[in-house]
């Protein structure tokens, strides 16, 4: 219940970052005066052969697959439920919601602030260097592509994102990752009680305008990726 919960909380507070990020793109602000948004890479295709291609098959119903394969369909699955809502949600609803969760999120025990940002980073520096930074290349041009429009990306370069950060994801240490979740639950429980109550029926107020089907396919998502991920 409790992953649940924080699967829930990611989803929304993601939700409005993206969101906000729409609103911010499409401001009159000089590009370069603008945080630049996270973006994705559109993915590559790969050309395979009638005989490869059936030789490939056969392989997949009797070998392991490598862990970033199910990481990375875990990730676009999330991308995939994820988008649709994010383009749903005016901007001008998600800003109030997003600068409540931030004001909430300073509210936490500094302790377990520093403890969540520390497991955060050593999450970071288990990960596969070559990975890591092939993942933030791309999150950069994404980045870069979308200022330069003043709007989101498509979806296809938000799954290309996914792919790149999903590989990144794989060579982290799940132990790590765990401890990233852990860390996490520990700050939520130093919250301040009236702001949680406030930022979650907010909360509310906006996810009743998403269709309960999407939220629901959304957060199955999500949780299918923090289990593949080894937060869960």
């Amino acid at each position: 219940m409790m992953m649940k919960a924080i699967a829930s909380a990611v989803l929304a507070l993601a939700l409005g970052g993206v969101s906000e990020v729409a609103a911010y793109t499409t401001s009159t602000t000089p590009p370069r005066a603008r945080a630049a948004p996270l973006k994705m890479g559109v993915s590559h295709s790969q050309w395979v052969g009638p005989a490869a291609a059936s030789a490939a098959a056969a392989a997949l119903m009797t070998t392991a697959q490598p862990a970033y394969a199910t990481i990375e369909e875990a990730a676009i699955k999330v991308v995939d439920t994820t988008y649709p809502i994010v383009t749903s949600l005016p901007p001008k609803d998600v800003a109030p919601v997003l600068s409540k969760a931030i004001k909430l999120g300073l509210s936490a025990d500094p302790k377990a602030l520093v403890n969540l940002i520390r497991a955060a980073d050593a999450a970071l520096l288990s990960t596969d260097p070559k990975a890591l930074v092939a993942a933030l290349k791309v999150v950069d041009a994404t980045a870069e592509k979308a200022l330069a429009k003043g709007a989101l990306p498509p979806l296809a370069d938000v799954e290309g994102v996914a792919k790149v950060a999903s590989s990144a994801l794989a060579t982290t240490d799940k132990a790590k990752v765990k401890e990233v979740t852990n860390a996490a639950i520990s700050l939520t429980g130093s919250l301040d009680k009236f702001q949680l109550l406030a930022t979650t029926a907010d909360g509310a107020k906006l996810a009743s305008k998403v269709n309960p089907q999407d939220a629901a396919a959304a957060t199955s998502a999500l949780l299918e990726l923090l289990k593949e991920a080894g937060a869960q």
